[in-house]
C-alpha cells in the first residue's frame, strides 16, 4: 500500500490541477455520475470560494507526487446559496443553532483508488482542525455512501431536503466543533459530500 500525506491545496498550478482531476474522476461515479463536475468547482474555487472567511484548502498526496485526495471549505454566512437554502429548510431554532456560527465543508473527493485507506477522514481532521465556528455542516446525497463516513465521525442529519425541483435527496449533516480526535475508518466507509 503506498504511503500518503496531507498539505495544503493552492487554487492554482500543479497540485489545484490534480485535486480537480481527483474531484472529476470521483464524481463520475454513481449515484452522481457527473465527469464534468470538476470544471464547475474549479470555476467556483477560482472565482468565488477562494475569497470567502476562512476558506482553506487541502489535499493528500501519494509518495510518488500524485493528487489522490482533496477537501475544502470555509465560514457559511447569510446571502451564500447554500447556507441560504439550508437555513430555508431547517426550523428556525435548528438553523440558528446549526448556521449561526458554521464551518461549511463544501467539497471532499477521493480517487476511487484510494478510497477506504483513511484519507477522507485526514482530510476532514485537517480542514477542521482549529478552526472556531460552533458548527460544522454539509450536505451529502443521501443515495450515496458518504453519510456512512460522516455519522462515524459525528455529524448528525439535520434534514433531507432536495436542492432543486425533481433533484436528487440530500442530506444536510452537522457536528459540533472542535473537531477532536477521530476513529479510524472502517472499510467501505471513505466518501464524499455533494456538491454545495
Amino acid at each position: 500500500m503506498s504511503a500518503w500525506r496531507i498539505v495544503p491545496l493552492p487554487t492554482h498550478g500543479p497540485l489545484f490541477a490534480g485535486a480537480i482531476d481527483v474531484y472529476s474522476a470521483a464524481f463520475a461515479l454513481p449515484p452522481y455520475s457527473d465527469p464534468d463536475r470538476g470544471d464547475e468547482v474549479r470555476e467556483r474555487i477560482v472565482e468565488i470560494h477562494q475569497y470567502r472567511e476562512g476558506f482553506r484548502a487541502f489535499c493528500a498526496v501519494s509518495d510518488t507526487g500524485e493528487v489522490v485526495g482533496m477537501t475544502y471549505g470555509y465560514r457559511g454566512a447569510p446571502g451564500q446559496w447554500w447556507h441560504d437554502a439550508v437555513a430555508a429548510a431547517l426550523e428556525p431554532a435548528a438553523a440558528e443553532r446549526w448556521l449561526s456560527d458554521a464551518y461549511e465543508l463544501v467539497e471532499l473527493a477521493v480517487h476511487p483508488v484510494w478510497q477506504n485507506r483513511g484519507i477522507g477522514t485526514a482530510l476532514i481532521a485537517a480542514l477542521l482542525e482549529g478552526v472556531r465556528q460552533a458548527t460544522c455542516v454539509l450536505s451529502t446525497r443521501s443515495d450515496s455512501r458518504a453519510h456512512r463516513l460522516y455519522r462515524r465521525l459525528g455529524f448528525q442529519v439535520l434534514t433531507e431536503m432536495r436542492f432543486a425541483p425533481g433533484g436528487a435527496p440530500f442530506y444536510v449533516m452537522g457536528r459540533p466543533l472542535p473537531f477532536d480526535a477521530v476513529a479510524a475508518p472502517q472499510p467501505g466507509e471513505e466518501g464524499r459530500p455533494a456538491p454545495v
